[in-house]
């Protein structure tokens, strides 16, 4: 039976469990692992080694180019098999070790949990194998210990754990021992310490609940193993081309050998010969190498713009992204809260500067206000606070907790120096902050006028209740009702700005003895307010504008409450009219169907749970879209791993999180996203530029000699003659689009539609156009001497055909009209692959032992000038069918022509 501990007395738990705080005997702990096994994450089935490899293969453009590989072998050609089957096998081994290194996703999970406890059985503190940890027994936590399982604390000295790689918050959690109500989220659940959480500060004691794969992090680990990988678009897009590409290209190639021989061309063996040669011809088996080669100069780019691409796949996969989940803390915002506001001496006073770096100045109005009239509050802030400054390489840092050290910064900006402090200020006493008072006291001896007081910090409307005095102008009087009215009106005002207050006071505690809550939270001078924030990134802004601009919906997906999320999301013009805000008990109340409804107009969800996350993931890809999510906490990874693009943080991650995940962000920074997205959509671009450029120049070879076989004239290409044309014309001119420069406004046109095919009919029509008039130009070039000297027919429409493609691939590195902005020299790689090409050809058309084996002759500087005129004509049709596209209104999706 489940038990909600955190709902439960711990008198009750310690009945539950049959247990004491005593722990239990050695004997009876034997006994429970027996019962309910060990401490362990289990692993569930995985593939082997091979059965990963060999799945590699299961995909249709592999497959096509296995069969075009079996054919080459049949027409005796060699090297283009070797070639093909090199593809092949360079595919099959990125997506094995892709794919493996996945497979240690659980394997994380347990590298972070406790290897040793320490417990207390038979009445003795020892310590002893974490999984060997049972339900029942008594946990000693102390600082820098990772706890070991779930349990319910039943003792606390001030013991804060950190639960970011659970629940995503980015703030220690403060442990108490009192009962929580049934339907209390992980996040507030403050009496309780879960499997592989870090204690940061004090101590306890608590009774273990659950073990093993029943903690919060098992039924991750499980939920681990259940949810599948969602396939990359450019996977999905790749699966959807080969189908088209096979599709047409066996129709053509059986409407050739059929007619072929029907009209009695040519022999059945020389028709097979001849259709199986254009087959080698039509698949482009040069596009996935393409791809390779563009995704992994793709990834080299991301990580200039810092995102690291742990699958290749990702590289693309962020351009076809229709919206970004993205956590808030550290990625939309710095992570280092900032005061920002103070209120002081009846005067609201601002604070410049942002992050752990102490520079900055203290203004009311446009007057800077010298910091030494605030020492006093100044002091407070700095003394009654466990958190510690340092720089580490430069840079500034804070140990502890974030709100705790931006009371340290504020300090140091106003000159406050450790040296002084520790000179003139001894520690007497700390009295811990919990939630039910929501204060802190620490006492100390200060040195300057011999008098021992408490600091007091604390949730402005409680501490209020505890002072009747005020310091005002450098004395103190009587707090009044109009003073209170005026300190929470300014509270107010801090608070709807998404600001975390903090109310400050003191008291000179004369002689007395007992240091208790009641005798020192009492009867206390206030002093003031500071306001803080986690500020958002100087350059998130712009970033959205970009992502309104390009289509691309964000959703934050926070731990943090929704206020403060909602205020952040208004400041960088996120969140507007109409979207909407949710917590996690809101998404608990509606049914899947109602959340499919209203997803798009969600912009935050706070206080997300890791199955919430992975909810939110679902419901969006029901909705059609393509999520790129990103995470960091051992929380977030089954969502990572269900979104079609996990982004793990590079800075603040989970080895779990990276695991999971396509890419990692090095510098947890969302423009940094949005910046790979752009990459992305090239990376597509690309793609689709070879993909038609090899597919329109595949249609005109099939175009002039099904044109031929029509007419039952001698055919105009010889199978030696198309090989070739496949192996060097086609395919390194096609290696060099890969590498063209981005097109303009990349982010200023809508994301693709995910349903949509790589070739559109809008692109397949483009396709067979300039097939046609590829095909059908050479056929007329070839007709004027085929009576003449057929040999010299044959060399000219094979010399034809190659012309075509060079100005094809010219007009192919631009999907925009591109007569008035190409320079032929601004991609040195595709000029060297038409150079190479072109060299190619001459020695097949004036080297003696070549013309022998391609079946070539010489030809005329008329006859060359008659080739360059007619194949000119493609670049022009291509050319005029880009501005045809434009003046129909497709210039801002012209990825889609």
């Amino acid at each position: 039976m489940k038990y909600n501990y955190y709902a439960t007395s711990v008198k009750k738990v310690f009945d539950l469990l049959n247990t004491s705080k005593f722990g239990l005997s050695s004997k009876e702990s034997k006994r429970r692992i027996q019962r309910y096994g060990h401490n362990e994450l289990k692993k569930g089935k995985k593939i082997s080694a091979l059965g990963l490899f060999l799945n590699q293969f299961k995909n249709s453009l592999i497959a096509l180019l296995i069969f075009a590989g079996s054919i080459s072998l049949l027409l005796g050609e060699t090297i283009e098999a070797i070639a093909m089957y090199g593809i092949v096998l360079l595919n099959a081994i990125l997506g094995f070790v892709q794919e493996y290194r996945a497979e240690k996703a659980i394997e994380a999970l347990k590298k972070i949990s406790a290897p040793t406890a320490k417990v207390i059985r038979n009445g003795e503190e020892m310590k002893i194998p974490a999984k060997n940890v049972v339900p029942g027994d008594v946990l000693v936590l102390e600082e820098g210990e990772i706890v070991p399982a779930d349990s319910r604390i039943f003792e606390s000295h001030s013991l804060q754990i950190d639960e970011a790689s659970l629940t995503g918050e980015s703030v220690p959690s403060k442990k108490i021992t009192t009962k929580y109500e049934i339907g209390t989220s992980i996040a507030n659940q403050e009496n309780m310490a879960f499997m592989s959480t870090i204690v940061t500060y004090g101590k306890g004691l608590s009774i273990v609940t659950n073990t093993g794969m029943k903690t919060e992090f098992g039924k991750i680990a499980k939920s681990l193993e259940t949810t599948k990988t969602a396939k990359t678009p450019l996977q999905m897009k790749f699966e959807q081309m080969a189908a088209q590409i096979g599709a047409i290209a066996i129709l053509l190639i059986l409407l050739v050998f059929v007619l072929g021989l029907l009209q009695g061309a040519m022999s059945f063996a020389d028709m097979l010969i001849i259709a199986l040669a254009l087959t080698v011809s039509t698949i482009p088996n040069s596009l996935p190498v393409i791809v390779t080669v563009g995704l992994s100069m793709g990834t080299k780019k991301l990580a200039k713009h810092n995102m690291l691409i742990r699958k290749l796949p990702a590289a693309e996969s962020l351009g076809s992204a229709t919206i970004i989940c993205s956590d808030k803390t550290g990625t939309i915002t710095k992570n280092e809260m900032t005061v920002t506001d103070i209120y002081f001496d009846n005067k609201h006073m601002k604070v410049t500067g942002t992050g752990y770096k102490p520079i900055g100045g203290f203004f009311a109005g446009n007057k800077q206000i010298n910091s030494k009239q605030m020492e006093l509050l100044l002091r407070i802030g700095y003394l009654c606070n466990n958190a510690k400054y340092s720089i580490n390489k430069g840079k500034h840092e804070i140990i502890g907790d974030p709100t705790e050290g931006s009371l340290i910064i504020l300090g140091k900006k106003a000159g406050v120096k450790e040296e002084y402090i520790h000179k003139h200020f001894t520690m007497v006493e700390e009295l811990p902050f919990d939630s039910n008072r929501k204060k802190m006291t620490t006492i100390f001896r200060n040195k300057l006028n011999n008098k021992v007081e408490a600091y007091v910090k604390g949730a402005p409307d409680l501490l209020l209740k505890d002072c009747d005095r005020i310091y005002e102008k450098g004395r103190i009087r009587k707090l009044t009702k109009k003073d209170r009215q005026r300190i929470l009106k300014m509270n107010h005002s801090f608070a709807i700005k998404a600001l975390r207050v903090l109310g400050f006071a003191y008291k000179d505690i004369g002689n007395t003895k007992k240091y208790s809550i009641e005798n020192i939270e009492n009867k206390l001078i206030f002093v003031g307010l500071a306001g803080m924030i986690d500020p958002p990134r100087q350059e998130v802004k712009k970033s959205i504008q970009q992502c309104r601009a390009a289509g691309i919906k964000v959703m934050i997906i926070t731990g943090d409450h929704p206020v403060t999320a909602k205020a952040i999301a208004e400041r960088i013009g996120l969140f507007r009219k109409g979207d909407l805000v949710l917590n996690a008990e809101d998404l608990d109340k509606i049914t899947d169907a109602e959340l499919e409804e209203r997803i798009e107009n969600i912009r935050i969800v706070a206080r997300a749970l890791p199955i919430q996350k992975s909810r939110i993931v679902d419901a969006l890809q029901k909705k059609g879209h393509i999520v790129a999510m990103t995470g960091d906490g051992v929380n977030d990874a089954p969502a990572l791993k269900k979104a079609n693009i996990g982004i793990a943080m590079g800075i603040t991650g989970t080895d779990v999180s990276k695991e999971v995940s396509e890419a990692t962000l090095v510098d947890d920074n969302f423009s940094s996203i949005v910046n790979a997205i752009g990459v992305g959509r090239d990376i597509y671009d690309k793609m689709i530029k070879s993909a038609k450029y090899l597919l329109s120049c595949n249609a005109g070879e099939v175009t002039a000699v099904l044109t031929a076989v029509l007419l039952k004239l001698p055919l105009p290409l010889l199978p030696l003659q198309i090989l070739l044309m496949s192996l060097l014309t086609d395919d390194l001119p096609a290696l060099g689009l890969g590498l063209e420069t981005p097109e303009e406004g990349i982010m200023k046109r809508m994301p693709r539609d995910p349903k949509e095919k790589p070739i559109t009919g809008k692109v397949l029509i483009s396709i067979l156009l300039f097939g046609i008039i590829m095909g059908i130009g050479t056929f007329l070039i070839f007709l004027q001497y085929k009576d003449i000297d057929l040999v010299k027919a044959q060399t000219i429409a094979f010399s034809t055909l190659v012309m075509f493609q060079m100005f094809a691939v010219m007009s192919s590195r631009s999907l925009l009209p591109s007569l008035k902005t190409l320079n032929p020299f601004s991609n040195m790689w595709l000029f060297g692959a038409v150079c190479i090409s072109l060299i190619v050809q001459v020695i097949v058309i004036y080297w003696r032992p070549a013309q022998i084996v391609f079946g070539t002759t010489a030809l005329a500087w008329i006859d060359i000038l008659k080739i360059l005129g007619v194949s000119f004509l493609g670049f022009v049709m291509m050319e005029i069918g880009k501005f045809a596209l434009k003046l129909k209104g497709n210039g801002n999706n012209h990825a889609k022509a």
